[in-house]
Order: structure tokens, then sequence, then C-alpha cells
């Protein structure tokens, strides 16, 4: 493995360095076929293996359009297992077995008729059709004239440790006057939202085409595997996470940034736009994807040069506790897990895998240079991170 100024990369110095995104940014672990008008057939997963000085990176894709994170990681300890010769005893014919007569076999799609998906789409305000085959979960990109120029960006860990942590949520729960503390998930959730979007709207100019809205926008991922269609879920392998959108006025985001209380107030609201995922919601979502003529063609309805917007995610529990044996290294379980991409994102905010029991979380965040220059410089950020990463 070489670094970008051609030298061979120390894994010893890798890890020293705590592993900072920049050193997985690389074309070759960008998705097979994205950008590509006519890719033709793509693989379901890739394994790549790379070696530098000393250790060993192994990188694992699995396509989004067929699986989710949480099938992500039932791929990775099968993978695990087959390298210690443990047997896995996960069935090998993993369906989600619904009886409902608003969802459509994918046999009955009609390729050449998508007006029937289009209509779905509109039902499910959170979704676009994509021009191109992308997705799926692409954000759609607007065309302006002029085009908007593509900020250039960056990628930082912020890593919290557990005890602080448990200072937010306590803090947040006696601001609320709750009778419970709120997730960690949640409280951190409120605490990027108001501050990245804060940073992101001071330095950031609205692009033409994309004037300012009033509310600002949290997109949660949200795995529905236990709020809906309940005994079906346990064995399904596939694709089970759905966006939820908080909408939020600017003014309230911004202010949550400068008070706890106002912090706290965000917590209930996400809570709130989380908890409108049930059955029904997933049953209208899977009928406008089971009339997709391909799933690559569905995207997420915003475009991330909005500044007033933040994607969320979690990766917390996948993968970092699977074992492996891999001949010549010394360690069965990984050093840490990092996402790997072609290219940095732009608004987002990722939980990094962390193995059980760990006293810290990873939050990885994505934005233009100088938004990311504001978050570093925000006290009030600042008080509740431990270090940064990168």
């Amino acid at each position: 493995m070489s670094s970008k100024d051609g030298k061979e990369v120390d894994y010893e110095q890798l890890k020293h360095e705590e592993f900072p995104p920049g050193q997985f940014i690389d074309s070759r672990y960008g998705i097979p076929g994205l950008g590509d008008s006519n890719p033709g057939p793509l693989p379901v997963s890739k394994v790549g293996v790379t070696f530098a000085r000393g250790g060993l990176l192994l990188s694992i894709f699995l396509q989004h359009a067929i699986t989710d994170g949480s099938s992500l990681r039932v791929f990775l300890e099968a993978l695990g297992n087959q390298t210690r010769n443990v047997p896995t005893y996960s069935p090998s014919d993993q369906k989600l077995w619904v009886s409902s007569p608003s969802l459509h076999s994918i046999a009955s799609r009609m390729l050449l008729d998508e007006s029937a998906f289009k209509e779905w789409v509109e039902r499910c305000p959170e979704y676009a059709v994509l021009p191109d085959l992308s997705g799926p979960t692409q954000p759609l990109m607007q065309k302006t004239n002029p085009p908007i120029q593509d900020p250039e960006r960056i990628g930082k860990i912020f890593v919290f440790t557990k005890a602080r942590l448990d200072e937010l949520r306590n803090c947040i729960q006696t601001k609320n006057e709750s009778d419970s503390r709120p997730t960690a998930y949640m409280s951190l959730a409120a605490l990027a939202f108001a501050h990245i979007t804060k940073a992101r709207v001071e330095t950031e100019l609205f692009p033409i085409g994309l004037p300012p809205s009033q509310d600002a926008k949290l997109w949660n991922s949200v795995n529905w595997r236990e709020r809906a269609f309940p005994g079906a879920t346990e064995n399904y392998f596939g694709n089970a996470v759905l966006p939820a959108v908080t909408r939020v006025k600017r003014e309230q985001v911004n202010a949550a940034c400068y008070d706890d209380r106002g912090l706290a107030l965000l917590v209930p609201l996400i809570k709130e736009s989380v908890d409108v995922v049930n059955e029904g919601y997933v049953s209208q979502r899977m009928s406008m994807m089971s009339q997709a003529p391909d799933p690559r063609m569905v995207g997420v309805n915003y475009d991330p040069r909005s500044p007033e917007m933040l994607a969320f995610n979690t990766w917390r529990h996948f993968g970092a506790d699977v074992e492996w044996h891999i001949p010549g290294v010394p360690v069965t379980k990984p050093d840490t897990i990092r996402r790997a991409t072609g290219g940095f994102g732009l608004g987002t905010a990722l939980i990094l895998p962390t193995q059980f029991g760990s006293e810290k979380q990873e939050l990885y965040v994505s934005l233009s240079v100088n938004a990311m220059q504001a978050l570093c410089e925000d006290k009030r950020w600042r008080h509740w991170v431990d270090r940064i990463i990168g």
C-alpha cells in the first residue's frame, strides 16, 4: 500500500495516528458502476486485501441494492467463520415472509412502464427517482444554471468517551425533566444536528438554484426489523432500513448550539420523527420499491450541497467483534473499522463500529473544508469531544 505521495504505508504508523479517514479515500473503494450510464452486470460483493508494511487492510463491499448494514454484519460473520473453519448456522435462504395485498413480487414488475413506479414515489416524499442508476439511497442532485461548483471536502473522526456521553445524556434528561435517559444515538444525533448545521450555514454560501430553507433537516436511517411484521424478520437478509426526516426551524436548531435546554428540546423531536416508522410506513415504501424497474433508480430526495441538512447514520454494531483467522496476522479481531469510499461525502455523520464494551464512540463527519474548520473551532461542540482523528 502506498500513500498519496507514493511512499509505502507503515501499518504501525497508521495505528499510531488512529487510522485517519483520509487514508481510506481512494477510487478503488468507490461503488462499482457508480457514474457509469451503462454499467452492465455489477458485483454483489467485493473483497479486497491491501498489504501495508507490518499489517493488512481488508476491504469489504456489499451492494446496497441487495442488503443493509445489519445484513452486512451477517455477511462479515459468515466470512469470518469461513476463515476459522467454524460452521455458520444462519439459514441458507433468508427471506421476508410477508403476506400483504399492497406488496408486489419482483416478478410482476413492468420493466418498460415506469408510470406506476413514479406514482408510488410521489407517495413517499423522502424518495426521488434518480436520472441514472447510481442508487439506491444516493441523493438527488439538483440541476442548476449555472452549475454549482462542488466545494472541497474533508472528513474527520470525533471521538466521544462513554463518560462524556453519559454526561450529555444526563444533561438532556434533566433539562427535559424526563423519567428516562435518551439513548446515546439520540443524544449524539441532536448534538451533531445542531452544531454541524450551524457550521455549514455560517460558512457555505447558498448555491444559486438552491434557495435557503426555513427548516433544517436531519435524515435518520431507521432499522425497522423490530418495528414491523413481528416474527417475520428474524432471519431476513436484505434491506430493512428506511429514512425518517426530522424537520426543525433553522432558528431553533441554531439556538440549540448555545443553550443546553435548547439542545435537549431537539431530542424528543428526533424521537418523534423516528417513531413514525411503523408497519404501515414500511409497507408503503416496500410497495414503492417493488414497482421500481431497477432498485438503483431509487434515490433520497435531498441535495447534500444544501447547508441545512445532515444525513446521520450508525454502524455501531456492524462487524467490530467478528473474529478472523488470517495467516500471518497475530490478532483475531480488527484493530478498527473505517468507512472506505471513493471520496468524502458532504453533510454526513456516521457512528463507526466499535467492539462490545468499548468506552468510546467514534463519529465520522464529512463536510466542506470551511465548515469542518468552523466545527473544529466550535467550543461548545468541542466541550463534548475527547479528541479528533484526521
